[in-house]
């Protein structure tokens, strides 16, 4: 059974909106309390703080088709690897001081 099925007419636009305005209120809300009680509450702060996350949720996007695993991963390509085959070589020669314990 489906659980989100009372919210089938419920399309991704009006969620959205939803979500920014639940966001919206929630900020709203702190505001007013801190009028309120003329002072800055732990419930204000609270408010304020979980206020972001609807909002994230109404801005994300759903894709559309899922990605194999295949196409997330780049091919690496070794054609030519530069030092490939030569050793670290002298430090002096090129260019580095010498420590001196």
């Amino acid at each position: 059974m489906n659980s989100f099925a009372p919210l089938r007419w419920l399309n991704m636009g009006a969620v959205r909106w939803l979500a920014l305005g639940f966001s919206a209120s929630l900020a709203i809300m702190s505001v007013a309390l801190m009028i309120l009680k003329k002072t800055i509450t732990a419930e204000a702060w609270a408010m304020l703080l979980l206020a972001p996350i609807p909002a994230g949720f109404g801005m994300t996007r759903l894709a559309k088709e899922s990605r194999s695993s295949s196409e997330l991963v780049d091919e690496w390509t070794e054609d030519h690897v530069d030092g490939e085959g030569e050793g670290v070589g002298d430090p002096t020669e090129s260019g580095f001081d010498m420590p001196v314990l």
